[in-house]
């Protein structure tokens, strides 16, 4: 059992200034070794060479093996990454304490990444680029200086290959309407809008993650400076939302809160679940006695992602401990 703390139970939150609807920032960047076929195409001999070399190197910096066991090791989960279980020919390799992460074998050869707490776009994107240098000095990635930069298997990664990220918990616009306004102007500004699952993941009980929609064309600081004004726009239109639920939206917002009691059943699905930790955490700032903050928060979303079961039910009985005298009196 791993025992050290993971990136989310970090004393910061933020590095980047208090963003209220931030609850995390991620920095990621797509690479392929020059000759070898994408992964869709490697056979398998291929693919144990790639995995076999890339975890020789990643081992040097203390990375481990996400496992798909409940009961020890890490799994892609605590890095809010999303892989596919039963996809043989995809490892997972990160450092719980850091959020550094390396996905081996998905759509491209290498999606390296960091993750932390809160509002930390400088920072992630150095790690990530570090880490990304130590491996060109192992492996030659594919890039083609003229036209399309780093070669990967999708064009919507054409350049730098690069997407930054930050996850953000906006009921106030959810729930007051708002959202259908500004989520149109976001996506003309060329900003991914995403559920918090990543690629084809829904936008559910007011998460979202927002990141550049492309990085053709545009220097890493750009892309970063572009989606600092970005999270700047949308944390301000979620604070004036949220001054104005109890006041016009109050009985919207009641009904919303009524979600929290779904964290006493004994399973829920992975939506209602997400919806109850959201309506906690709308709760507590919104000056309920509830004592949810945005660590906490997380804690608890990444151990009911671990634990759901082959059907896709989470059994809070993992979660509950984690809610103990945290949910008083809504």
């Amino acid at each position: 059992m791993y025992t050290y703390p993971f990136w989310y139970e970090q004393s910061e939150v933020t590095a980047d200034g208090i963003r209220s609807a931030v609850l995390s920032t991620r920095v990621r960047m797509a690479r392929n070794i020059s000759g070898i076929p994408f992964p869709n195409r490697m056979s398998l001999e291929q693919y144990i060479s790639l995995r076999t070399s890339i975890f020789r190197v990643l081992r040097q910096y203390r990375f481990l093996e996400c496992t798909s066991s409940k009961t020890s090791g890490i799994r892609a989960d605590d890095f809010l990454v999303s892989v596919n279980e039963n996809d043989n020919a995809i490892a997972t390799f990160g450092i719980p304490e850091t959020g550094q992460v390396v996905v081996v074998g998905d759509e491209d050869h290498f999606r390296i990444s960091t993750v932390c707490l809160g509002l930390a776009l400088d920072e992630m994107m150095r790690v990530t680029s570090n880490m990304e240098q130590l491996l060109s000095n192992e492996f030659a990635f594919a890039y083609e200086e003229h036209r399309f930069g780093f070669l990967t298997a999708s064009m919507a990664n054409a350049g730098l290959a690069m997407r930054a990220s930050t996850w953000m918990h906006l009921p106030g616009l959810m729930l007051s309407g708002r959202w259908s306004d500004l989520e149109p102007l976001l996506m003309s500004m060329d900003i991914s809008v995403r559920g918090i699952l990543g690629e084809d993941s829904d936008v559910t009980a007011g998460m979202v993650q927002l990141s550049n929609r492309t990085s053709y064309g545009r220097t890493s600081d750009e892309l970063l400076t572009k989606l600092k004004r970005v999270i700047d726009l949308v944390d301000g239109a979620e604070r004036e939302a949220l001054s104005d639920l109890v006041r016009r939206y109050r009985m919207t917002t009641m009904d919303y809160l009524k979600w929290m009691s779904r964290l006493e059943q004994p399973f829920l699905t992975r939506d209602d679940f997400v919806h109850a930790v959201s309506a906690a955490l709308l709760a507590s700032r919104l000056g309920y006695n509830v004592r949810l903050d945005t660590r906490l928060a997380l804690r608890v979303l990444i151990a009911g992602f671990k634990s759901r079961q082959q059907d896709g039910m989470i059994p809070m009985q993992v979660v509950r401990g984690y809610l103990k005298d945290t949910i008083m009196d809504a």
